[in-house]
């Protein structure tokens, strides 16, 4: 792992490139298996995002990354969370939810935990930290366009307009400005996890995004949220300090 370390050091913004295109491959095996032998792709929602996490929690465990990814800091700032918290349940308050058989319940759960553990991992937990190097500002805002382009992998499960691929990446966009301000702010990955989580299955329970989509959520206000989440984490960045950079950013800190 010297040599990954080195890499990440010298060259933080094609590291992030890496780790960003070895995250969808490792689904092509899963995908061409299901095409050769005609089974159902539904089961590949769970499996895949799983297998993911699993490799990006290696690879910041194997780094020593395990605190500068915020996934053993105490957090800090709290009450930053309630904006998301909040604003997270709009398509359930306008839409309310749709029925889902119960044996699906637990597999979207435990599907879109799996989705919030990976992308969280990988786009705030290594991204993040890694590309501080080139500032607070970069960092945030060239994390947040690889996170927004990393959902071209949503072709292989879903189809979408050209306006609804415009609609989709303002809105991941806007999530991870907001998500990475409050990363560092935080300075804890756990909560953004749990809120990524929340976000997915409301979106799913909701009936507005996903496999029991009833009617998706207005385009005006879809986009209104993702503008309204870039401002918020933009105005938040103002609040990150120098201090907070070397103890969040440092890839080469290694803890003890």
């Amino acid at each position: 792992m010297d040599a990954v370390h080195a890499f990440a050091e010298r060259h933080p913004f094609w590291f992030v490139i890496a780790v960003a295109i070895l995250q969808p491959i490792i689904a092509v095996p899963f995908l061409v298996a299901s095409k050769v032998l005609g089974t159902e792709i539904t089961p590949l929602r769970l499996i895949i995002p799983t297998v993911q996490s699993v490799f990006v929690l290696w690879l910041i465990w194997a780094l020593g990354w395990w605190r500068i990814s915020g996934l053993a800091a105490p957090v800090r700032n709290t009450h930053l969370l309630i904006y998301p918290a909040l604003i997270h349940f709009v398509p359930v308050l306008l839409y309310g939810s749709v029925e889902i058989p119960a044996g699906w319940v637990l597999f979207y759960f435990l599907a879109v935990l799996a989705t919030g553990v990976s992308e969280e991992g990988f786009a705030r937990g290594i991204a993040l930290p890694v590309l501080l190097k080139f500032g607070k500002w970069s960092a945030v805002l060239i994390a947040a366009a690889i996170f927004s382009a990393g959902h071209l992998t949503n072709a292989a499960f879903e189809e979408f307009s050209l306006l609804e691929w415009i609609d989709k990446f303002g809105n991941t966009f806007g999530f991870a400005v907001l998500y990475g301000a409050l990363f560092l702010r935080t300075g804890s990955l756990l909560p953004l996890i749990f809120l990524h989580t929340l976000l997915d299955y409301i979106y799913v329970t909701s009936g507005t995004a996903g496999p029991f989509i009833a009617e998706p959520l207005d385009i005006r206000i879809h986009l209104g949220i993702a503008a309204l989440n870039t401002l918020v984490g933009l105005y938040l960045m103002t609040g990150v300090t120098e201090e907070d950079i070397p103890r969040i950013g440092r890839p080469a800190a290694a803890p003890a």
